[in-house]
């Protein structure tokens, strides 16, 4: 553990009411934890620690305190200024936006307990550590899968997530300006790589139009879809930046994925869950976080299925706490998808080769990338290198699937 984390950790001892008055840090035990995910595709921009401190008391007694999740900036990182944006997210959230949506409720139980941050900067870059209760050691883990979960997990997901926005809706109603503000306080990362590096979401979005040129049934869509992925970049920053004043717009967690959340379980079906990484949050659409469940961590199969079931449970999640009067209806929620769908889509292009593929076995993008190039970051691949891995990332399987997430969306009126 480097000197600044060390340094964090004294200080965190010593004023933190955790530990008692005058309490001194002595080391932190790090806990041996099962290899439950591929590093490759969880925890790309950040690396989490799982154990306790130990300290010392006003008597000088060793003591063992409760267990804590150390979450610091990964050795080698995608981009460093984005990867810093995101830690000043999460810092963001949880010291003004949550503290913001507690005028309504207690969402605290949604969440991973934040304790806090410390920051340095220096000649050698910026260095972070963030502070959270050791979920682990209540019981809660990540799903084993990385890409479709079964219709249990689905349900939990959905109904947490509407809960989660009701308190948006709540506050828009008791305070409109301060919750409009809360968009001012996010950087908007995923729009600024999306505009600084345009072709990523162009190259991986193109393949799920592939089968579709094939299919009459589904040509005339095709070139709405491409006139999109021609300005990618710009189309996602727009969408990021212009919903904060819209009716439907809540305070989105930006990346409600599996790869963010944990769960516990009875018998092994999931009882409860709690999100993490809260690192890109914005107000938007409640589509942002709807679309991610429903088009990148379930299925066609059990869309097919289940649609209506998962959409029931977002409402069902929404009107528990408050009560019907405050939230939106199902239906406005649904005629929601038919402007933004297509956002579902070009992450679900980006992240689904990534997860299905670690799921199936293929090989990680990086082991697809020919030798010359093998000291590049993805962001710096030449184009057509870049296209062509894009192509073959994931296997046909991740071909289908983004096909099928534009069959879903083109027969339900989405696009």
């Amino acid at each position: 553990m480097n000197s600044f984390v060390e340094s964090a950790l004294r200080t965190f001892c010593s004023s933190n009411e955790i530990f008692g008055e005058s309490s001194n840090y002595v080391r932190f035990e790090e806990k041996a934890v099962s290899k439950e995910s591929n590093k490759k595709v969880d925890g790309l921009n950040s690396e989490i620690k799982f154990g306790h401190i130990v300290y010392r008391n006003q008597a000088n007694e060793e003591r063992i305190s409760a267990s804590f999740a150390l979450k610091t900036k990964p050795t080698t990182s995608f981009l460093e200024d984005f990867v810093i944006a995101q830690f000043f997210n999460e810092i963001t959230f949880h010291v003004r936006a949550l503290p913001f949506l507690q005028q309504q409720g207690d969402v605290q139980p949604l969440l991973a307990k934040f304790y806090d941050s410390f920051v340095r900067s220096s000649a050698q870059g910026t260095e972070f550590v963030l502070i959270f209760e050791d979920l682990k050691s209540q019981g809660f883990r990540m799903h084993e899968r990385h890409s479709f979960l079964d219709v249990d997990h689905l349900l939990l997901m959905l109904n947490r997530l509407g809960r989660f926005h009701s308190y948006s809706y709540r506050a828009k109603g008791q305070d409109l300006k301060g919750f409009q503000a809360l968009g001012r306080w996010f950087h908007d990362a995923q729009g600024e790589l999306a505009h600084r590096w345009p072709n990523f979401m162009d190259s991986h979005g193109l393949r799920g139009l592939k089968p579709l040129r094939h299919e009459p049934r589904y040509s005339s869509q095709l070139a709405t879809i491409e006139k999109y992925l021609q300005n990618s970049g710009d189309f996602i920053r727009q969408w990021n930046t212009s919903e904060q004043d819209q009716p439907m717009s809540v305070l989105c967690h930006g990346d409600y994925l599996r790869g963010n959340i944990m769960f516990r379980y009875e018998n092994g079906r999931p009882v409860e869950q709690k999100m993490i990484d809260l690192a890109t949050p914005r107000l938007a659409s409640p589509a942002i976080d709807l679309g991610g469940v429903l088009y990148l961590n379930a299925d066609q199969q059990t869309r097919n299925q289940h649609w209506d079931r998962l959409i029931d449970a977002y409402y069902e999640g929404l009107i528990e706490v408050f009560g019907r009067d405050e939230m939106p209806s199902r239906d406005s929620i649904l005629n929601e998808f038919k402007v933004r769908a297509l956002y579902a889509y070009f992450i679900a292009s980006y992240f689904l080769p990534r997860v299905l593929g670690c799921d199936l076995g293929k090989p990680d993008f990086f082991e697809l990338v020919p030798p010359e190039y093998a000291s590049n970051r993805e962001v710096d691949l030449p184009n057509d290198v870049y296209q062509k891995i894009c192509e073959i990332w994931g296997g046909e399987e991740t071909t289908e699937a983004l096909a099928d997430i534009l069959r879903d969306m083109i027969d339900r009126g989405f696009i």
